[in-house]
Parts: structure tokens; C-alpha cells; sequence
């Protein structure tokens, strides 16, 4: 009994902790954690369709089940996910939330305490993870999030890579794969490591795991998620089209360079050709570094650790609870020699990262309001400092030549919109329908108190219906509309306006009421 309380005593902080929040997630709303139950809920009854990726329709079905206070969006999930909610169909959304806490926390907690002993790091640095990382570990439980689940399944596949057992390292890393696809991005690892047996197996389990989800759930959905709803959310289009509380890369940029007349009017400089070049820029030199990093051979908890890094950094949108796979990082600095003092300044750094309060952030005027995703890449530039010479940072010449020419093709080959948004800044972020006459405009919405309407004045105009087919608009036989944006109920007013909902620059089926002259 003393051996084993002397072995597992440094838990005991973060089990406490994780203990609190997972009891306290019983009395908070379902949160995050509704999007997958109902998903494998719809699953289980059999009808979870393309259709269910739209949120007003995923509401309303959830409502009808009584649910009324919920508000959700399973986008950008994949089909996969449906799959491994099912069991928990089988209880109330509330008790399966308790359930998947208790399962992802013993899970989280195992892997931990492997990879601790594994690596032989001090038991003392298990006893400042609930400081270091606070926010995620609580955010993680309260909100019903998957990345206690993520990381051990990335640790255990990391673990299993370690002893050379690619089967079970393939079997884990495929599971992430299929349920938050960026860490599909350890296949360069891999192949930049020259472990193609590795990747290969990789591969072919996702593949694997994909075509058990298409005989499951059909190939239709999947043909959507992947035409649909995967290119908006790499785009970053999950809700509106600027989202500061992501705290972004992606998000700055469009913050500097991308005018919208409702929602950043006033960037630094409105040039959509300098936002895709600085942003394909900032994604070849992570491609770069982690290219130079693995195959050269460098300490393979560093490599992997930094592609980790670079994949939080790379996605358009971020949050608190992601920052729990910044544990990665974190093992291996400190099982590194080094002064206390350097130590200490690194661990402040990622202290800050994961717990700044973004609610006070947000507030701020930019780019303060950007403070976190600045602290972020502080701390990736200290995680890199000591192999900053071994980088040969002149054949990164031709990052800009290849930026500059992928940003100009990315720009010229956009389809582009004319329309523009006619709400004003705060309103809704789900608008299901309208109507005009009386002089208004009545738009209908929902949010996480059911639904409501609200107007505003619109001259008395006459009105006629136009057509939309193959999702484009079409009047007088001609066609109004080019671009991928979902559309839904069009008008034209005067004969000269055309008025119609429109999730463009936002998540799927995120509609806001757009207008453009007809031609």
C-alpha cells in the first residue's frame, strides 16, 4: 500500500481536480457535449442525414424531442462520430454527459501516468498540471469536449510508435483521425521520418475506419461532408465569418487584411490577396520547420511534439480545450536539462496560453484582443529556440515565391461574391426564414432560448419570387449567384434587389440576409 500511494500520490492533484469539474458538469447545460449525443442519438434512430449538418434543422429535431433550450451545430464533425456516440443513445443526454466524463478522465489519467513513467519525468511536474493547465482541463469536462479521448488516443499511439508497434500506433492514431481529422497531419510526420510501413498502416486504418462509417452511414453523407462541410471549417467558416474567440492565425490575417461592411470595417488593409499569401506563407513555414525537424532525426518526442504545435497552430479556429495536447510539448521540456530559470519563464509562457481569460480579451480593442494567440506562439518559438541553428532557414527562399503564387491562383480562382450582408453587427447568428411587408422586414431566428423574430424597416417594395436551383438563384432565366454559399428563400424587391438568406463566410447552414443587384 505505501509503494503504491508513493507511485500514484502526484495524481492525486489532478484527479481531485478533474473529480470537481466532472461533478460539476452534471449541473452546467449540455454544451459542446449535445452535438455528439444527438448526433448518435439521430444515428440510432436511423435517420442522421446531410441534412442534420444544417443547424436549424438539427435544432428543431432536437426540440421535438424536448429539448428545447438547446442550441447546437454538428458541423464541422465528421459522419465517424455518430458512430462512436451510438452506445450512448441508450441514456438521457445528461447521464451519458456523466458517462463520457468519467470514461474520458480514467482514460486521460491512464495515458498520463504512462507516459510519465515511460519517460521517467518527475513526479513533481504531475503536481503542477492542474495549475498549468486549469482552463482546459476544466473546460474540457464541463463543456463534454473530446480531447481527454484525443490525447490519450495520441498518447497511446505515440507510446506504441515508441516500441516500434505500428499496428496498435495505427489503430490509435486513425481513431483521432476520424474524429477531429487535423491529426491526420502525423502522416508527414511519418513519412518525413522515412517510416512508410507506418504510414501505409496508418492510411490504410483510416481508410478502414472510413469505409465502416460509409457502410454505416452511408456514402451520400460523406460526399457532403467532404464537398461541404469540411472545406468551410478548414476555411474557419464554423459560425460568423470573424470570430475573435478562436484567437487564430487565420482570424488575425482576415482581422488585417479582409473588409466586411458589417463586421470589420476598418482593417488595416483591405488586400484578400495579402490575407491568402501571408496565411499560405505562415502554413509552408510550419510545413518547413517540420520537414527540416523530422528528417533530421532530431529527438523523436521533440518531432512529434512539434507537429502537435504546428496543428494547433495551423487550424483556423482554436480553443481552450485543445490546449490540453500542448501536454505533449510539455513532456519534453521538462524531462530536457536546463537552469530553472529558463524552465520556469517556458512553463509561464504555456501557463498564460492555456489560462488567459478570453471573455476580458475580446473586450480589448485589436490586436490586443489577439494577447493569447500572441503568448501561443511565443511559447512555440521558445519550444524551437534550440534548434534554431540547425535549420537551413536559406532554402526557405522559396516559401515566399510559392506563397505569393498559391496566394494569387487561390485569389484568382475564388469565385466572387458581390453580395453584401444587410443585418447589423450584433444580430443573430442563425436566421431561418423572413418576411416583408408593412414597411419591415421580419426576419425569424433561433438561438439557445427556442425561437424569435425581430424586425427591421424596409420601404414598402414589390415583391417576386425567384428561382433557386442546383443552390444558385436564378430570375428572368438568368443566373444572379456563382458561389458555394448554401442558399435559402430568395426575393427580388423592385425588381432590381435580390434578397435571400445565405450562409456565405460562415458555418454551414448558418444563414444571415444578403442582398445584390440583380444583372
Amino acid at each position: 500500500m505505501k509503494q503504491l500511494f508513493k507511485t500514484y500520490y502526484p495524481l492525486f492533484p489532478i484527479i481531485a481536480l478533474c473529480g470537481f469539474y466532472v461533478y460539476q458538469a452534471t449541473g452546467f447545460v449540455l454544451h459542446d457535449f449535445a452535438n455528439y449525443y444527438f448526433g448518435g442519438y439521430f444515428f440510432s434512430e436511423g435517420h442522421f442525414t446531410s441534412d442534420l449538418y444544417f443547424p436549424d434543422i438539427f435544432n428543431r429535431e432536437i426540440a421535438t424531442l424536448g429539448y428545447t433550450s438547446v442550441f447546437t451545430s454538428f458541423a464541422p464533425n465528421t459522419p465517424f462520430l455518430t458512430l462512436l456516440f451510438y452506445p450512448f443513445h441508450f441514456v438521457n443526454p445528461f447521464t451519458a454527459k456523466l458517462v463520457f466524463n468519467l470514461i474520458s478522465c480514467v482514460l486521460f489519467l491512464y495515458s498520463l501516468s504512462r507516459i510519465f513513467r515511460f519517460y521517467t519525468i518527475k513526479p513533481v511536474y504531475l503536481i503542477v498540471l492542474p495549475v498549468l493547465f486549469f482552463i482546459p482541463i476544466k473546460n474540457n469536462l464541463l463543456f463534454g469536449q473530446l480531447y481527454f479521448l484525443l490525447f490519450f488516443l495520441l498518447a497511446e499511439g505515440w507510446l506504441a510508435y515508441e516500441r516500434k508497434r505500428f499496428t496498435p500506433m495505427a489503430l490509435f492514431w486513425s481513431l483521432a483521425i476520424l474524429i477531429k481529422i487535423f491529426p491526420a497531419i502525423l502522416i508527414l510526420f511519418l513519412l518525413f521520418r522515412k517510416n512508410y510501413k507506418a504510414a501505409l498502416l496508418l492510411i490504410g486504418f483510416c481508410f478502414g475506419f472510413t469505409l465502416l462509417s460509409v457502410l454505416t452511414n452511408g456514402i451520400e453523407i460523406w460526399i457532403f461532408f467532404l464537398r461541404d462541410v469540411f472545406p468551410k471549417a478548414s476555411n474557419g467558416e464554423i459560425a460568423t465569418a470573424f470570430v475573435d474567440n478562436y484567437q487564430s492565425v487565420h482570424m488575425f490575417l482576415k482581422r488585417l487584411f479582409i473588409f466586411d461592411p458589417i463586421e470589420n470595417q476598418n482593417p488595416v488593409f483591405d488586400s484578400p490577396l495579402l490575407f491568402k499569401t501571408l496565411l499560405t506563407a505562415f502554413k509552408l513555414s510550419l510545413l518547413f520547420i517540420g520537414y527540416c525537424i523530422t528528417k533530421n532525426d532530431q529527438n523523436k518526442l521533440f518531432a512529434f511534439s512539434y507537429w502537435i504545435i504546428a496543428a494547433i497552430l495551423v487550424s483556423p479556429y482554436g480553443s481552450t480545450y485543445t490546449f490540453i495536447l500542448l501536454l505533449f510539448p510539455f513532456l519534453y521540456l521538462v524531462k530536457q536539462p536546463g537552469s530553472l530559470p529558463a524552465k520556469t519563464m517556458v512553463l509561464l509562457l504555456l501557463f498564460i496560453s492555456c489560462n488567459i481569460p478570453i471573455s476580458i480579451l475580446i473586450t480589448k480593442t485589436f490586436p490586443v484582443s489577439y494577447l493569447r494567440m500572441a503568448f501561443v506562439i511565443a511559447f512555440s518559438v521558445w519550444y524551437l529556440s534550440s534548434i534554431r541553428n540547425s535549420i537551413p532557414w536559406k532554402k526557405s527562399i522559396w516559401i515566399p515565391v510559392f506563397s505569393v503564387l498559391i496566394g494569387i491562383s487561390g485569389f484568382y480562382l475564388q469565385t466572387k461574391d458581390n453580395s453584401t450582408p444587410i443585418l447589423p453587427k450584433d444580430s443573430p447568428i442563425l436566421i431561418y426564414d423572413y418576411t416583408v411587408s408593412d414597411d419591415q422586414l421580419r426576419y425569424f431566428f433561433r438561438d439557445e432560448n427556442g425561437e424569435h423574430s425581430a424586425t427591421i424597416p424596409l420601404p414598402e417594395v414589390k415583391q417576386s419570387e425567384a428561382l433557386i436551383q442546383n443552390n444558385q438563384i436564378f430570375y428572368n432565366n438568368k443566373q444572379q449567384t456563382f458561389g458555394s454559399d448554401h442558399k435559402r428563400k430568395a426575393i427580388v424587391l423592385d425588381r432590381q434587389t435580390l434578397l435571400y438568406l445565405s450562409d456565405y463566410d460562415r458555418g454551414i447552414g448558418f444563414y444571415t440576409l444578403r442582398k445584390s443587384t440583380i444583372h
